[in-house]
């Protein structure tokens, strides 16, 4: 009789990987007491049982690879010597593949690869004392790569068999409990989700609009209909927070395969480490935890490889033989903190300024007085490193930029603590969802921005006459740490500004990296939880935006990019708050955009208005003719088709009015169409630009060449 491998396929799995859980932590444990007979049986036992249950199920490779691996043990137990590091480097090596192979028998496959050949070989040369590879992480990923290119090629199979069994495939689901959804699919039902909960917002302020108007006669039956929209708001908010939990996934997932690898490292390296890693029950978004065994990992060599000394410069310093690494995980809030902490050399910042002056001998002056904070900087730039001698791991092409990188797409912010001698510590804060975010929603020149709660260190009122004046600029005192102060107004310009008149204004401490710095708003609106959507395809280029959200009103609030606003602003080297009105007068050249979409009058204002030009919008051609009336434009751009007056029958109006004959007009289409081309041609029509190949730079670039620029 067949055995139907069907019937025990997951409780194979759920041995299987306990099994190698275990041995993962075996291995940790037996590089301490390499001559320990107890962790030498455990293996030989947990070997034999992966074996022995991969034999019945007919996963005859595995059984193989088990057996060549159980027959190494067996020579280290029978001759009565210690365990090598190499060996358990080859351990570990081999259960990289390994959960990757169980991973793939829970997919579907049938758990045969090619590249058991590879692993089988270097096992077999352990045995025979010769020379062997232990780093299989190619291997790994070769398993990994095949498990997901069948999943793909099996997915339209799969779908149709689905469809054509109808309603019969569910008996042989009744009894699951779990399924499995793509995140994309959760994405778009939070996005759905979102725009319902604007519209009710929006339902809700016209319902109180209408209710203030109204006599005492209609005033019950709008009070129950506030009362339902707050109920149906109130129910909307729960299910968008129940959505966002189904992508929260355990912290300990990525865990151990961490401390597998990190322990493999200062085998490597021939480094003396203990490592603590405890266990944590905090959940976080999916898209983040794929990301975070890269960036630690890479924090960890970076302690293994520059951070723990040698036993010997240890003991000259009088620490423990044994250098020690920690990952710890904390929640605050919605953000979780992650800690990543080593005991060894510290950071040494005069070597990291020698090596700055010779990577950047053009900026000698700004590193010869830079401080602490300032010199931290250099070592997130990209091949930045104080290491002279190459190393594996230094030698990876993989630098703390691309730490620094992947937290700035995570929404995460990262910061450094170090004493020379004494250790170094590098705290990651991270949203535990990327769904949503809190933030503080600014007013500048009548325009709002939101800034993402993690980089907001203060929030103060301040008198300008508290700001001191040095060299450079003026600095405010905030508990006693001197701060340069910025005005927002600079790097996003508008002639309407209302608060230069006021002695008392609204700072905002900012911090990135270890550095700080405050910068003026003209208000301080309010706080909130958002759900940040993507900046526009038109935007994408435009780094000093994050993403985008809508107020209560429905109209698009920027999310300010605060690593690529603090970076302009390290660009302005004097700024003379006595010279503030002069550096805010009104944009050489107007431009009156004219539109009737909200989301394209706005994406191409921000475009315009980041290249220092004063715009104006407009909805369609009857409102762009009032405005123009009102004042003075020195180039137009607009949409073809819009209601009530288009951009055609705009144009002849405006070859035809003396006052506004002269001034350049840029026609925007949804498509190419040589016929329209031809007509914006022969009204005097100077541009034609269609939006499905739009970019930031076809329309910069345009308009510059109308003005002379």
């Amino acid at each position: 009789m067949n055995l139907d491998k069907s019937l025990f396929i997951s409780d194979y799995i759920s041995e299987a990987r306990e099994i190698l859980n275990s041995l993962d932590d075996i291995a940790v444990l037996a590089i301490k007491e390499k001559r320990n007979s107890t962790y030498l049986e455990e293996i030989l036992r947990l070997l034999h049982t992966l074996k022995g249950s991969s034999r019945m199920l007919e996963f005859n490779q595995i059984e193989k690879v088990m057996n060549h691996l159980e027959n190494i043990f067996k020579n280290i137990q029978s001759n009565q010597v210690e365990i090598s590091h190499k060996v358990i480097q080859l351990l570990l090596g081999v259960l990289t593949v390994m959960h990757k192979v169980i991973d793939s028998i829970e997919d579907g496959y049938d758990g045969t690869f090619e590249a058991y050949d590879e692993v089988i070989k270097n096992i077999d040369k352990a045995m025979e004392d010769e020379d062997y590879e232990t780093d299989f992480t190619d291997i790994a990923e070769s398993v990994s790569s095949a498990t997901d290119e069948k999943s793909e090629d099996s997915a339209p199979e799969a779908e149709s068999e689905a469809e054509e069994s109808g309603t019969e495939s569910s008996e042989f689901f009744h009894d699951s409990q779990t399924i499995k959804i793509q995140t994309s699919e959760i994405e778009a039902i939070l996005q759905s989700l979102d725009k319902l909960i604007m519209r009710q917002i929006k339902l809700k302020n016209e319902i109180d609009f209408l209710k203030k108007s109204g006599n005492d006669s209609e005033f019950q039956a709008y009070q129950e209909l506030s009362e339902n929209i707050a109920v149906l708001e109130s129910q909307s908010i729960d299910i968008q927070k129940s959505i966002i939990a189904l992508r929260m996934l355990p912290f300990d997932m990525i865990l151990r395969p961490i401390k597998r690898s990190i322990l493999s490292e200062s085998l490597k390296m021939g480094k003396n480490i203990d490592f603590d890693i405890p266990q944590s029950d905090i959940t976080i978004d999916k898209s983040i935890l794929e990301k975070l065994p890269a960036i630690l990992v890479h924090l960890v060599r970076n302690s293994v490889d520059h951070g723990i000394e040698s036993v010997e410069r240890r003991k000259m310093l009088g620490k423990s033989e044994k250098g020690k690494i920690s990952i710890s995980i904390s929640q605050v809030s919605n953000r979780i903190y992650i800690t990543v902490k080593d005991d060894g050399h510290g950071i040494d910042y005069e070597k990291i300024r020698a090596k700055a002056l010779r990577v950047f001998p053009e900026r000698i002056n700004e590193i010869m007085n830079a401080d602490e904070t300032e010199l931290l900087q250099y070592i997130f730039s990209s091949g930045f490193s104080t290491k002279d001698e190459l190393t594996e791991l230094s030698g990876r092409g993989i630098g703390l930029d691309v730490v620094r990188t992947e937290m700035d797409k995570l929404k995460g912010k990262i910061s450094v603590y170090s004493e020379l001698n004494k250790g170094t510590t590098f705290e990651l804060s991270l949203p535990a969802s990327l769904a949503t975010q809190d933030g503080l929603f600014v007013s500048v020149s009548d325009n709002s921005y939101l800034i993402l709660s993690h980089y907001i260190k203060e929030i103060l009122t301040v008198n300008k006459s508290d700001f001191l004046q040095l060299q450079h600029g003026p600095v405010l005192n905030v508990h006693n740490e001197l701060i340069p102060v910025f005005d927002f107004d600079i790097i996003t310009p508008n002639s309407a500004k209302h608060s230069d008149m006021k002695n008392e204004v609204s700072v905002i401490i900012l911090e990135y990296l270890n550095r700080k710095i405050s910068v003026i708003v003209d208000r301080v609106l309010h706080y909130g939880t958002v759900v940040i959507k993507p900046v526009p395809p038109l935007l994408r280029e435009f780094t000093a935006l994050q993403g985008i959200v809508f107020d209560e009103d429905y109209r698009i609030v920027p999310v300010l990019n605060i690593p690529d606003t603090m970076k302009r602003f390290k660009v302005i080297n004097v700024y003379d708050v006595k010279n503030l009105e002069v550096r805010k007068m009104p944009k050489i050249h107007s431009i009156l955009v004219v539109d009737d979409s909200h989301a394209t009058r706005h994406i191409e204002q921000i475009i315009l208005e980041a290249e220092n030009y004063n715009v104006a919008t407009a909805v369609d051609g009857i409102d762009a003719l009032e405005k123009m009336k009102q004042h003075k434009f020195d180039l137009v751009v607009t949409d073809v088709k819009m209601p009530r007056m288009d951009g055609f029958v705009l144009l002849h109006n405006m070859r035809h009015k003396e006052e506004l004959k002269d001034i350049p007009v840029i026609m925007v289409s949804s498509v190419f169409e040589s016929d329209t081309l031809d007509r914006v041609k022969n009204l005097g029509g100077q541009g034609y630009i269609v939006k499905s190949d739009f970019e930031r730079e076809s329309l910069t670039a345009k308009v510059k060449e109308l003005l002379h620029e």
